[in-house]
């Protein structure tokens, strides 16, 4: 009979050994100290990873970003992972650089270590498990190296595979605890696309995995009054209370957010995957070695195809050539009978149902249907798919040992393994022949490099030159985010999840414009957004701009995160007040103090003024005037008070009842998470089910 995998020491550590091995084969730059730049990785991922590392450094948690735009929260719109448990770790201790490198290939090997368990939990053998594990792991995430919660999610993913189908097969106390653990670790992690695709997995898992002989099915029938989907359901429950601080948060900024409803900002079927790109599965040069770019190649793609944008990184889908062709031969094979056999028609399933819903047309009719649309990139449905080959190719796998003798299966296994590595390295690379120095580092939208921009944030002689009086600036600049990096407030902004404002032409300016009233209004608005200086890519036409004459400027971060040879143009505008507003001209502000979940100033008015904060007058934000608490005026867009004459003590606190709600239900379902895992023991035992 087919008895449960037991893992000693040894097997694990050469598991593991070729986990990290093969992090070094394809990252072996970060091994080095390098870095990644392009995609969303300096626009959007490090400006929030500065920020994080910052303020955990001076030893706040930070729930509000102070520099990007006029502000939003850091747990509401979540890609940040601020209560993300390795974060903490990582972003208090270690250069930015170097924690992100961490994290990313951290999780690489916990998703290989996590799919080769879930292989073996479904009766894969060594060998073939650690095959399924290689071909899902750098067949479907290396693409979106760009994308910091690919491989996170990819990896609780197969965590909560693993552990789920282990509670499934012998109700172990323990795998309920960790498949609770794991999906509250998902969701804390800041991006629930994947997870959402995890869940609707889950729900069909028990069709899924074959039986574990070694328990007694009657002794567990007999100690559990529900059936596997609704047990694993509560663990799903208590995952999502464990994560309520980051969920509230997130609820409470979706009802402002440019996500309320479907509309030009945000729309559901956005990265897709074209039907006829799907042959990158068998032709993947034709997509990814091909004279034109992908992107080029996917537009073009219009037969049956939803009518919305895509990309490359979205609509990439390739698991390796030995892989799908050991999944469509394991079709014929068979098993002994004796083994527990993976349901390969169920699994077939998954893997076309997976691809349907990569094509965007299901989210088009079920969109809806809660969670379906409210995520954009259907195209990552196609994990599933992934995922399912990759499982199908191993019990082939499987299937050839019983077949074979063991030198011949063994040497054979060596070859497609190494073939495999090789297919999927050169598949993840892209190659435009002499359009890129970086041939081999060029990896979709990510170019991995020696010498990481963000290395040189400390650098910034745009921060000396801006900072020299201070008094906090912000800047209109291109870029959106990247020159908060530097210690800068600055607009336009770039969010997933954020304040609906930020997707309007309110914070968006034409500078190419040749009317000299067009230009006055234009900068009128931007003083009242408090911005104080442009930094552009091009120069100004003084004799239709009201601007003081600009200066050249090479910053280190900047210019190398943007690959830009060119200085940017540095303009003040005149009579701005910045950040901070009176409508008194004679109103003394100084000391002004910009902390994460805090803004402090001092501030000497000769008569009754207003105080305007040009950051977003979002709730959970209570205002003190010398320690007492007043009033803000909860119709404006920023934040304002009201002015007594005399010197004053003014501070702002981030005090959101979404986070301490959201906090007292994690804790709660931490306390249900433990005490259902110890209810579970006594019923086990009174039921005579020992654990596996």
């Amino acid at each position: 009979m087919q008895s449960s995998p037991r893992h000693n020491l040894r097997d694990f550590s050469i598991v593991a050994a070729l986990a990290v091995g093969l992090t070094y084969i394809f990252w072996w730059p970060l091994w080095q100290g390098g870095g990644l730049v392009g995609g969303d990785l300096y626009p959007y991922y490090f400006p929030q990873k500065v920020w994080l590392a910052d303020s955990l450094q001076q030893g706040t948690i930070p729930l509000w970003n102070a520099l990007v735009g006029f502000g939003y929260p850091v747990l509401g719109e979540s890609q940040t992972g601020a209560l993300y448990p390795p974060n903490l770790l990582l972003y208090s201790t270690l250069s930015v650089n170097t924690a992100y490198v961490v994290s990313q290939l951290g999780h690489y090997v916990l998703a290989f270590l996590a799919m080769w368990a879930f292989a073996r939990r479904l009766g894969l053998n060594q060998g073939p498990a650690c095959f399924a594990a290689l071909a899902f792991v750098y067949g479907w995430f290396p693409a979106r190296i760009c994308l910091e919660w690919a491989i996170i999610g990819g990896a609780w993913f197969a965590v909560i595979m693993w552990s789920a189908t282990w509670f499934i097969q012998s109700r172990s106390r323990w795998a309920f605890i960790i498949t609770a653990l794991a999906l509250g670790m998902d969701l804390l992690a800041g991006h629930y696309n994947l997870a959402f695709i995890t869940l609707l997995l889950v729900v069909f898992l028990p069709w899924l995995v074959p039986r574990d002989n070694t328990v007694d099915t009657d002794a567990v029938a007999k100690w559990s009054g529900m059936n596997s989907t609704a047990t694993l359901l509560l663990a799903v429950a208590c995952g999502f209370l464990i994560s309520s601080v980051q969920l509230l948060p997130t609820l409470e900024l979706k009802s402002i957010s440019q996500r309320q409803d479907e509309n030009e900002a945000f729309s559901a079927t956005y990265g897709h995957l074209p039907p006829t790109a799907a042959t990158q599965l068998v032709l993947p040069w034709s997509w990814y070695a091909n004279e034109q770019p992908m992107d080029q190649l996917l537009q073009q793609a219009n037969s049956g195809a939803v009518p919305d944008s895509t990309n490359q990184v979205e609509a990439q889908l390739y698991v390796g050539l030995a892989t799908l062709l050991l999944a469509v031969m394991g079709i014929v094979f068979r098993l002994d009978p004796s083994c527990a056999q993976l349901p390969k028609a169920r699994w077939w399933l998954v893997a076309i149902v997976g691809l349907a819903f990569a094509t965007g047309w299901p989210i088009v009719w079920l969109q809806d249907v809660p969670g379906f649309g409210f995520f954009r990139g259907p195209g990552r449905y196609g994990m599933l798919t992934a995922c399912a080959l990759a499982l199908l190719a191993g019990n082939a796998l499987q299937s050839l040992r019983q077949k074979l003798a063991n030198r011949t299966w063994g040497l054979l296994l060596l070859m497609l393994t190494m073939l495999t590595i090789a297919d999927l390295w050169l598949a993840s690379r892209q190659y435009q022949i002499g359009q890129s120095p970086f041939i081999g580092r060029q990896v979709f939208y990510a170019t991995i490099i020696d010498d990481p921009p963000v290395k040189y944030r400390h650098e910034s002689q745009l921060n000396e030159a801006l900072t020299e009086s201070g008094q906090p600036v912000r800047v209109y600049a291109p870029g959106p985010n990247v020159p908060t990096m530097i210690g800068l407030s600055a607009i336009p902004v770039y969010l997933g999840l954020g304040p609906a404002i930020y997707e309007t032409n309110l914070t968006r300016a034409d500078f190419s414009v040749t009317d000299t009233q067009q230009a006055d209004a234009i900068l009128t608005q931007l003083k009242g957004l408090g911005v104080s200086h442009l930094l552009l890519e091009q120069q100004l036409n003084l004799d239709v701009w009201n601007v003081e004459s600009g200066i050249e400027i090479f910053d280190p971060l900047l210019n190398r995160a943007f690959a830009r040879r060119e200085p940017y143009y540095l303009y003040a505008l005149p009579n701005a007040s910045g950040l901070i507003q009176t409508r008194e001209s004679d109103t003394v502000v100084s000391k002004i103090k910009l902390e994460a979940n805090r803004i402090s100033l001092e501030i000497i008015c000769e008569r009754e003024d207003i105080l305007t904060l040009t950051h977003l007058n979002y709730p959970g934000w209570v205002a003190t005037i010398d320690d007492k608490p007043v009033s803000m005026n909860e119709e404006a867009l920023f934040r304002e008070v009201s002015l007594p004459p005399g010197q004053h003590h003014v501070e702002f606190q981030y005090r959101p009842a979404s986070v301490l709600y959201g906090g007292i239900l994690s804790v709660c379902g931490l306390a249900l998470t433990i005490t259902s895992g110890l209810l579970f023991l006594r019923k086990r035992d009174r039921a005579g089910v020992t654990s596996p």
